[in-house]
């Protein structure tokens, strides 16, 4: 497991990344509360910090009414994005790709302005949009022709259970078409 760490990583920013866009891009104005009260106002002052930031984002003012969930959900963010394997600038990329191929508006702007808050020039951005095109576009062709993956004898199969679960089961390929 020690060798995929960075991989886990990688999947824990993009799940969280995802969570937090669809929380913020939600149409539901009702679930941002007008006066946070003491603890969520404790969390935004972390958040302010964290983001070196006026406003808090949307995403975290909507969940405030519930000063639980925002403390947990700060928590996971907080983590997720520090620097660990993976530097905060390349989460930020990281984010943004996911936020442009998700189509969220919040995330696109928000990790688009994480990035260039954190440094990422104009050719980085692009760098970033580029990859994610490509892989994208790739993703929409295979999906459109329905391909099979044909890489399973390039590498032995990892059978090992991912942390905290079973192994999945074994895969079968589908049979040939005459």
């Amino acid at each position: 497991m020690a060798d995929d760490a960075l991989w886990y990583e990688a999947a824990l920013l993009v799940g969280l990344t995802n969570a937090l866009n669809v929380v913020a891009d939600s149409p539901l104005e009702t679930l941002e509360p007008v006066r946070p009260d003491a603890p969520a106002q404790a969390v935004f002052a972390e958040i302010r910090a964290f983001y070196d930031c006026a406003e808090v984002p949307v995403a975290f003012r909507r969940v405030a009414a519930d000063p639980g969930y925002l403390a947990d959900l700060w928590g996971a963010t907080r983590r997720v994005f520090a620097d660990n394997r993976l530097t905060r600038r390349h989460k930020e990329a990281l984010a943004f790709a996911v936020s442009v191929t998700t189509r969220s508006p919040f995330g696109t702007t928000f990790h688009l302005g994480e990035m260039r808050r954190l440094g990422v020039g104009e050719r980085g951005v692009m760098e970033v949009l580029g990859v994610t095109q490509m892989f994208s576009s790739y993703t929409k062709i295979a999906d459109t022709l329905q391909l099979e993956p044909d890489m399973d004898g390039i590498a032995a199969e990892d059978r090992s259970p991912a942390p905290g679960g079973a192994p999945p089961p074994p895969r079968t390929r589908s049979p040939e078409a005459p």
